[in-house]
């Protein structure tokens, strides 16, 4: 009976060896012990991904002028300032402040008539001279110059 033990031992231990259960003792580099921080062999070069989708921002231009408005009050019959010289892509905006009705108009622009407390904006884009008036009093008159 002492004699089937030991064979179903020495049979266990083989099988045991064989799976792989007991350690081995290899080269260093293969039984390297886990720490949390990997090894890295310094004659091996790093290539990045290739399939990273990084894009780069457009730059910005700073040539550019940045948008603004200029207001025009009208008062007391008179467009102030009557003369403005602007850059292009700027917004000029007329304000009504008389207690009667006025209407800007000039070549491209027009407006419809203006209550106290209305105004009219309109986008100067092209370069040039641009004279106005007030469709409903004409002895009011301006110049709007566009650079």
């Amino acid at each position: 009976m002492k004699k089937i033990y030991f064979i179903i031992f020495a049979l266990l231990a083989v099988a045991l060896l064989g799976a792989g259960c007991l350690p081995s003792y290899g080269t260093p580099e293969t039984n390297a012990p886990q720490t949390g921080t990997p090894v890295i062999n310094s004659n091996t070069e790093y290539f990045p991904p290739t399939n990273m989708n990084v894009s780069t921002p457009a730059p910005v231009n700073t040539n550019q002028p940045v948008p603004t408005t200029v207001t025009v009050d009208i008062r007391n019959f008179v467009f102030d300032p009557a003369n403005l010289t602007v850059n292009a892509g700027t917004t000029v905006k007329w304000e009504n402040y008389d207690s009667v009705g006025h209407k800007i108009a000039g070549t491209g622009f027009d407006s419809n008539q203006l209550n106290q407390g209305d105004s009219y904006s309109f986008t100067f884009n092209q370069a040039g001279t641009y004279d106005y008036h007030c469709a409903i009093h004409p002895s009011m008159t301006g110049t709007i110059t566009v650079q």
